[in-house]
């Protein structure tokens, strides 16, 4: 019996990891079918809930001649509309492998951006770019944010999770909500 319930607390504390490694569900679409209709729920029902004060933001930091980057978890083709939204200049996001006949495969193409991997994304741009991360900003809502945080001048924790609220606070890094 403590097996079993040792077994099954583990396998919920995981139950989110799988899926975050791997995009089955998507395995065997067409690619650009997939793309469009990101593209087209992003325009008919994603962009109107963008906070403004997120867009004001960003642009306030673009024309002070930051180059805005956006790394997300989600899927390249969303973080791909909301750079043209928001007239980011790079965006970074899960890159979906295919084949050659243009068919997702269930798997991960490159670093997946998430939690670590972020960190190793930054430090690939730093060489791209020429980015001097003790003069740039991280925003970002997850406790697994901080590996990346950590690495720039001005951290702040946006519409924070409880534990990044708390762990912003005690290490005084800025709060916002959007």
């Amino acid at each position: 019996m403590r097996f079993a319930k040792v077994f099954f607390n583990n396998l919920l504390l995981f139950k989110g990891l799988y899926v975050r490694k791997n995009k089955f569900y998507l395995k065997n679409k067409e690619y650009e079918k997939i793309v469009s209709s990101i593209s087209e729920c992003f325009n008919e029902r994603i962009s109107s809930h963008i906070s403004s004060a997120a867009i004001e933001e960003i642009k306030m930091l673009k024309n002070a001649g930051y180059f805005i980057i956006l790394l997300s978890g989600t899927l390249s083709p969303f973080v791909d509309c909301f750079r043209k939204h928001c007239n980011a200049d790079v965006g970074i996001g899960t890159r979906l492998a295919i084949d050659n006949k243009g068919i997702i495969t269930g798997e991960i193409n490159g670093i997946h951006p998430y939690s670590g991997g972020k960190a190793k994304i930054v430090n690939h741009l730093v060489t791209e770019y020429n980015i001097d991360l003790s003069s740039s900003y991280a925003y970002a809502n997850q406790y697994v944010d901080i590996k990346f945080m950590q690495m720039v001048g001005y951290p702040v924790a946006t519409n924070a999770s409880p534990l990044l609220r708390l762990y912003a606070k005690i290490n005084r890094w800025k709060i916002a909500e959007f």
